[in-house]
């Protein structure tokens, strides 16, 4: 018995179009689209076999749904596929309306009008992206994008194969009403060069696929799951090029392709404009953020965390850890909030802090003190955050509370660092879900290594505050004896410090990099965002220089964009 597999044309997802279960997707998510790939590709090419007969072909399929409905074993793809649909919950109702398609092109060879073109689509292309949905768990709300986009993808492919399909298997998809109406015949698609008339069909086509491009365009914005937000980002700008390329070029006197160097180029782009509004934090992208003002009152904290290089990195991870770093960030805000407070009294600030330290209390000890930690305590629990790096984040802003710092020695801006950012890398890696030590040694490295850069970064801010953050030992080396903060700013020597300064942050990130370097690569793709992007901004102070004024140094979206791309595909 011939197996539907040794019927394969040889082309395999390397050799589409556009991206299949590309690296762009997390590994669990690439098994069993790769395996839905491999059943409807085998599929597929036994409906477009030149030398089955229609009763051959429509056998082969038949026995490649039984093995998929598990009522035979005979063909491996369908039991591939099969297993790894149980595996994940899913049923086949997708891939079964790809086999009503491949059905229907054993039967069926011209097509009336577009409607019934895209009727054909709704079972030929529209399972696929619906599949790709539903393994990511998305919602099915986004069907109608997928299915325009997917739609559209199907047509592209009819335009560039249109002169091949009639040759080899006498198939036409060009709507007739269409051929008709600009006074084109199927008979044309036999020529060597596309006719005025057959010119006319395909620019018309194409202005309806443009159509449909439109309608999907909003799709990769809309998905929960980042990396699928890539991947669709990708295929779309790739879409809207081959498009234009059919426009242009004539799919009967040559192959309307991409190469790859080309492929790659524009996929960065898509890559690059989706992550830039990603980053942003699109409406449909954007996940549930809070914060808190002060104590006992709450406003929305994605405003402040989207404006912050920490969200880039906030943004890859998982929804269920992102949620909780999310709830760690709107901590860190508020008690940042009450100690940069203009106006009120330290004691009043103190005491604020205070009542903080006693909510945190409460939820190790179980209870409620306010229904908006509700959150925050869900996070605790579930990842086993230590009490003892919330109170050190209090006792840092407290540091700030008690009196301005004017260089402080290098113990104890340490102990600052160790307070307001190394512990809340303790509190980030064990949601990152990283081992005890490592994480522990790339919280103390990486946080030092942030803190430090936005001590270089604010010096002008925090001046205004009466706060001088750069090292007393520093100053004395480079014989500045007095530690008001606009008299050192104002020293001809002062670049000499921050430079001092900034190789000790060169020298944390080299550590907290070489930590990353070792540990699974899903782990440490958020630290490594961060670290990315905060090294990019020292280098960029350091080009920059030293001397007043000082512009305030940032990454914009398409940067950021760029840096989250190579962390998840490298």
């Amino acid at each position: 018995m011939t197996l539907a597999a040794e019927l394969r044309s040889g082309k395999t997802s390397k050799g589409e179009n556009f991206p299949v279960a590309s690296r762009l997707l997390e590994q669990r998510h690439r098994k069993p689209i790769l395996a839905f790939y491999e059943f409807v590709r085998t599929a597929d090419d036994i409906a477009d076999h030149a030398r089955l007969s229609a009763g051959e072909k429509i056998a082969l399929l038949d026995r490649l749904e039984a093995s998929l409905l598990g009522q035979s074993a005979t063909e491996p793809e369908g039991v591939a596929l099969r297993e790894a649909l149980a595996e994940r919950g899913l049923d086949a109702r997708h891939a079964r309306e790809l086999l009503a398609a491949f059905r229907l092109d054993v039967e069926k060879s011209r097509y009336s009008d577009w409607n019934e073109l895209i009727g054909y689509c709704r079972y030929s292309a529209m399972p696929v992206g619906r599949f790709v949905l539903d393994v990511h768990g998305e919602e099915k709300a986004l069907w109608p994008r997928s299915d325009a986009l997917c739609a559209a993808l199907q047509i592209i492919n009819h335009l560039q194969d249109c002169a091949v399909d009639h040759r080899t298997i006498d198939r036409v998809y060009l709507p007739a009403d269409m051929l008709a109406t600009h006074g084109a015949t199927v008979e044309m698609l036999a020529a060597g060069q596309a006719s005025p008339q057959l010119r006319a069909v395909i620019d018309d086509i194409c202005e309806r696929v443009g159509v449909l491009l439109e309608q999907s365009r909003p799709l990769s914005d809309d998905v929960r799951n980042p990396r699928l937000a890539l991947e669709i980002a990708v295929i779309q700008r790739l879409a809207e090029r081959l498009t234009g390329m059919l426009r242009t070029h004539d799919p009967l006197a040559e192959r309307v392709h991409l190469g790859i160097a080309e492929m790659a180029g524009y996929a960065m782009l898509g890559m690059v404009r989706a992550g830039s509004r990603y980053i942003a934090g699109s409406a449909a992208l954007r996940p549930v953020l809070h914060s808190f003002n002060g104590h006992g009152s709450r406003h929305a904290a994605q405003p402040a965390a989207s404006r912050s290089s920490f969200y880039a990195a906030m943004r890859i991870l998982p929804a269920e850890r992102r949620e909780a770093v999310f709830e760690v960030y709107s901590f860190c805000h508020a008690v940042d909030d009450i100690a940069d407070e203009p106006g009120g009294s330290r004691q009043e600030r103190l005491d604020r802090l205070a009542r903080w330290r006693a909510d945190i209390d409460a939820l190790f000890a179980g209870d409620l003190p306010r229904n908006d930690l509700a959150a925050l305590g869900e996070g605790i629990k579930r990842f086993g955050l230590r009490r003892e790096d919330f109170h050190a984040v209090i006792d840092g802003m407290a540091m700030d509370v008690v009196e301005e710092l004017h260089a402080p020695s290098w113990e104890t801006l340490d102990l600052y660092c160790d307070r307001v950012a190394c512990a809340v890398g303790r509190l980030c890696v064990r949601v990152f879900g990283m081992e005890e030590a490592e994480g522990v040694a790339l919280a103390a490295h990486l946080g030092k290594a942030l803190q430090l850069t936005n001590i270089l970064r604010d010096l002008d801010e925090d001046a205004s505050m009466g706060r001088l953050y750069l090292p007393h030992e520093t100053l004395l080396g480079e014989g500045i004896r007095f530690t008001e903060p606009y008299a050192v700013l104002a020293h001809p020597r002062l670049g000499r410090i921050c430079e001092g300064v900034a190789a000790v942050a060169f020298a944390h990130y080299a550590k907290a990099d070489a930590l990353m370097d070792k540990m699974p690569r899903a782990k440490a793709r958020a630290p490594a965002v961060m670290s990315a992007v905060y090294r990019s901004i020292l280098e960029r102070m350091m080009q920059r220089g030293w001397e007043a004024p000082r512009h305030r140094v940032r990454i914009n979206r398409a940067q950021i964009a760029r840096i989250v791309l190579g962390t998840l595909v490298r």
